[in-house]
């Protein structure tokens, strides 16, 4: 993809590490971090990556498809109908955003490290 550098550019640049409370240098070494991160984990333990997937759908399945306490939670919520989108969407981005599934796959190499030690 190749990003046109102009003016707009910039400015979107600026506006977003501003709402970011960020210089725009400390933002876009933040966005190189994580997509080094991710090339990491795609590129060295792909397997592990997948298998994390897997049990992390299965997780969210059981969680917000198959388990009826959970949407009777978000249900008996008195901003419920406000809430529901909300929360597909959190489902969305966390099953399928590939820098949201990653830093949950970290989250997840760091758990797993600490209960086999």
């Amino acid at each position: 993809m190749l990003i046109d550098i102009n003016d707009e550019f910039f400015n979107e640049l600026h506006d977003v590490s501003d709402s970011l409370e960020m210089t725009v240098g400390e933002y876009l070494e933040n966005l190189h971090e994580k997509n080094q991160s991710l090339k990491n984990i795609l590129l060295d333990d792909k397997e592990g990556f997948q298998e994390f997937i897997k049990e992390f759908h299965l997780i969210l399945d059981d969680l917000f498809i198959l388990n009826h306490e959970a949407l009777t939670i978000v249900n008996e919520n008195e901003k419920s109908e406000i809430m529901k989108p909300v929360f597909i969407e959190l489902m969305k981005m966390s099953s399928s955003d590939i820098t949201v599934l990653s830093k949950l796959y970290e989250v997840y190499l760091q758990s797993s490290k600490s209960v086999s030690q």
